[in-house]
């Protein structure tokens, strides 16, 4: 990944003048994605950006080598805001199968975004992600824990409700 991509989007820099974030997301010949060593794209960073940046279904279910997707990485860090902006790029009644599709994504684990979610304790991530596919029976990952088991085992009643 280019370095000024990549600090730009730890820190959320949408940038100015002549520099654009959202030039730097878009496919590239040489580099499909632009990704860092470890497979991460720009969007596991802030939500700021990504609202202005053209995020196309393709970019939302690109994997890094955990096969997580920006979902999975805004989940596991507890990050509301940037769960809510990706969620929003398949929010429509037309892209329902998207939704579902990213939604229902699981990383080497065997873990969903919402697995992620529940093991933060970070209530509002959680209930954007139950909300975001009420009719999905979220399955056991490669151990056996259901997102429902893990709120138990981890006494999140919040999370558990």
């Amino acid at each position: 990944m280019n370095p000024t991509l990549y600090i730009a989007a730890k820190q959320g820099n949408t940038g100015g003048g002549t520099f654009l974030l959202a030039d730097d997301v878009i496919r590239d010949e040489r580099n499909e994605y632009q990704v860092t060593p470890k497979g991460n794209t720009a969007l596991y960073g802030q939500s700021g950006y990504l609202e202005q940046s053209d995020i196309t279904f393709e970019l939302l279910c690109f994997t890094n080598n955990k096969n997580e997707t920006a979902l999975h990485l805004a989940a596991h860090e507890g990050h509301t805001d940037v769960v809510r902006v990706l969620l929003g790029v398949v929010g429509g009644e037309s892209q329902r199968n998207n939704k579902e599709t990213l939604m229902r994504m699981i990383d080497d684990n065997g873990d969903t975004a919402l697995h992620k979610a529940v093991r933060t304790g970070c209530l509002h991530t959680v209930t954007l992600l139950v909300q975001g596919d009420p009719e999905f029976k979220f399955p056991p990952n490669n151990a056996g824990e259901t997102p429902l088991y893990l709120a138990a085992e981890s006494g999140s009643l919040s999370c558990l409700s």
